[in-house]
């Protein structure tokens, strides 16, 4: 039981959590659209691991056999499989047809929450089955849910471009390649700390693994962010006009990110402000909203 609350505990956050990112991303794109993107791919992963990668590592092991190639070409699974289950909602008509620049983005992050719930499933399922694992109150899995919460997003923001891309007409494979090498990214280090490498330990790759990922989020949610914008230049994350003083100004790194707003300091005013995430751009006299 304690990895079936953990799990169901880890779904409403990622989809309360998550949401609110993709309504404040959503440019007014239709409920159902984003719902349709969501359910598109909640099967996704599953049905990827039994009928391609279990049948494809089974053809690799007969013919290579156990060892350090199949375990060298197996670090590929993930990525050369999963990216493009993702890609696959776009073959759906009525969300292809709805596909804009402007809700791309939404899209894609929606696309990803149902992979990473439908994963999040997948591996509560394969948890509940062991038996070291079997007994185990909830609270012993926190990792599990602030991983799971964190993956749910990353798997959507991987495919952000692809779908931006997409939308614009634009060729794909080169934001294709980049979610597949983030992809990579993100999960080489888990073979590190499983093959031990420096003989730092278990403990110390686990800690490792947790600063890897939370790093590896913020900086996705930062490109996320930006292409959010429209590839806005005035900062990596754009702008945002100070509630206080008025002025505009480009954001900063070092800020209380909390999903659709942020905890920044005004670099006019001196003062901190909790500020939208996403703001209107700002008119011809270069004010936003009026603001002088």
């Amino acid at each position: 039981m304690g990895i079936l609350i953990a799990a169901i505990v880890s779904t409403v956050l990622a989809i309360v959590v998550i949401g609110l990112l993709i309504r404040d991303l959503s440019n007014g794109a239709p409920r159902w659209l984003l719902i349709l993107a969501f359910l598109s791919a909640l099967p996704a992963q599953p049905v990827a691991f039994h009928f391609i990668r279990m049948p494809l590592h089974e053809l690799l092991t007969q013919s290579l056999g156990a060892g350090a190639w199949l375990t060298a070409i197996s670090l590929f699974y993930a990525p050369l499989i999963e990216e493009p289950a993702k890609w696959f909602s776009l073959a759906l008509p009525s969300l292809r047809r709805k596909l804009n620049p402007e809700n791309a983005i939404a899209i894609a992050i929606a696309v990803g929450l149902g992979f990473g719930i439908g994963e999040l499933w997948f591996i509560a399922e394969r948890l509940a089955r062991a038996p070291q694992f079997a007994n185990l109150p909830f609270y012993y899995f926190n990792g599990f849910l602030a991983e799971r919460l964190m993956v749910c997003f990353l798997h959507g923001a991987m495919i952000a471009l692809v779908f931006k891309r997409y939308a614009e007409g634009r060729p794909v494979w080169p934001a294709a390649l980049l979610g597949i090498a983030l992809h990579f990214a993100l999960n080489f280090p888990i073979y590190l700390s499983q093959i031990n490498l420096f003989g730092l330990g278990q403990g110390n790759w686990g800690l490792i693994l947790v600063i890897y990922v939370a790093a590896f989020t913020l900086a996705m949610f930062g490109f996320v962010n930006h292409l959010g914008k429209g590839g806005s230049h005035e900062g990596f994350l754009g702008s945002a006009a100070c509630p206080g003083c008025g002025q505009i100004y480009p954001r900063s790194f070092f800020a209380l990110n909390l999903l659709t707003k942020r905890y920044e300091r005004c670099p006019h005013c001196r003062k901190f402000h909790l500020v939208p995430m996403r703001q209107p751009p700002r008119d011809a006299t270069g004010d936003n909203g009026g603001k002088a």
